[in-house]
C-alpha cells in the first residue's frame, strides 16, 4: 500500500528515477556529442583528396589532414611569390 510508505522512503524512490532520467538524458546528450564528433571527422575526411570517401582511421584522417594543410600553405607559399615575380617582370617591362 501506498500509504506504508515513509516520507523517506517516497524520496528515496523519487531519486532514485530523478537519477535514472538525469542519466538517461546525459547519455542521450554524450551520444550526440559523439554523433557530432564523428560527423565533424567524415567531413573532414571528404574534404581531403587523397582519402576522400574512403574508410581510414580517426588519427589518419587527422595525419592527413594535417600533410594536406602544410602542402596547401607551401602552394599559397609558392604562388604569392610567383605573382610577386610576375609584377615585377611586368613594372620592368613598362619602362
Amino acid at each position: 500500500n501506498v500509504d506504508d510508505i515513509s516520507d523517506t522512503e517516497k524520496e528515496d524512490v523519487y531519486e532514485c528515477s530523478n537519477a535514472g532520467r538525469k542519466r538517461n538524458y546525459h547519455n542521450i546528450l554524450e551520444r550526440k556529442r559523439r554523433n557530432h564528433i564523428k560527423d565533424g571527422y567524415w567531413k573532414l575526411r571528404d574534404s581531403i583528396p587523397d582519402v576522400e570517401g574512403k574508410k581510414v582511421s580517426r588519427i589518419q584522417i587527422l595525419k592527413r589532414a594535417v600533410e594536406h594543410i602544410s602542402f596547401l600553405r607551401a602552394e599559397i607559399k609558392r604562388r604569392e611569390l610567383y605573382f610577386r615575380e610576375l609584377k615585377l617582370r611586368l613594372k620592368n617591362e613598362e619602362y
